[in-house]
């Protein structure tokens, strides 16, 4: 194997690794919380409670009861995240895998719950400022999402400001 192609392996067991990792410590918590609290908690007063939820549904809980259609969505794009990597594997940056690895992890995370529960449990209840109810799987697909976008955004910006600078250069010649 030639150094370059063994470092990617090693790379690619590691994001594994990484999304493993990231689906126990979800399933863990949501473990945990069905285990030791009755309907709700509260953690910090005013600002935080573990209060476990049944999701139905999808993000907010939309499309309640649509379980099976949201398996199938889920296989889908967790499926298409996972040929871009396997077909783009060397092309593809380390940050940009690290992004979607975030999202493969939220998204197996839940797709466990749904599979095996026939709901995704949700707990984390943000009541300072009455958010929706979620979990760390749905954290790590809010982030990996938000990452993924700044950086296509930041990767725009830079080769609008090239553009720029090679019509001044152009301009000046």
């Amino acid at each position: 194997m030639k150094p370059n192609q063994e470092i990617l392996r090693r790379k690619n067991i590691l994001i594994i690794l990484l999304i493993i990792l990231l689906i126990i410590i979800d399933q863990i918590t949501k473990f945990l919380v069905l285990g030791t609290i009755q309907k709700s908690e509260e953690m910090i007063p005013g600002v935080l409670n573990f209060t476990i939820v049944e999701n139905r549904g999808g993000a907010f809980g939309v499309g309640q009861d649509s379980t099976f259609s949201f398996i199938v969505t889920n296989i889908v794009v967790l499926g298409i995240i996972i040929r871009f990597l396997c077909t783009q594997n060397e092309r593809v940056d380390d940050k940009t895998k690290a992004f979607l690895s975030l999202i493969l992890a939220g998204g197996f995370s839940n797709l466990i719950d749904r599979i095996f529960r026939g709901y995704v449990v949700d707990f984390i209840d943000i009541v300072a400022i009455s958010f929706p109810k979620f979990n760390f799987a749905d954290v790590y697909i809010v982030l990996g999402w938000v990452c993924l976008a700044f950086t296509f955004a930041m990767f725009s910006w830079e080769e609008i400001q090239k553009k720029v600078e090679n019509k001044k250069e152009k301009r000046i010649e």
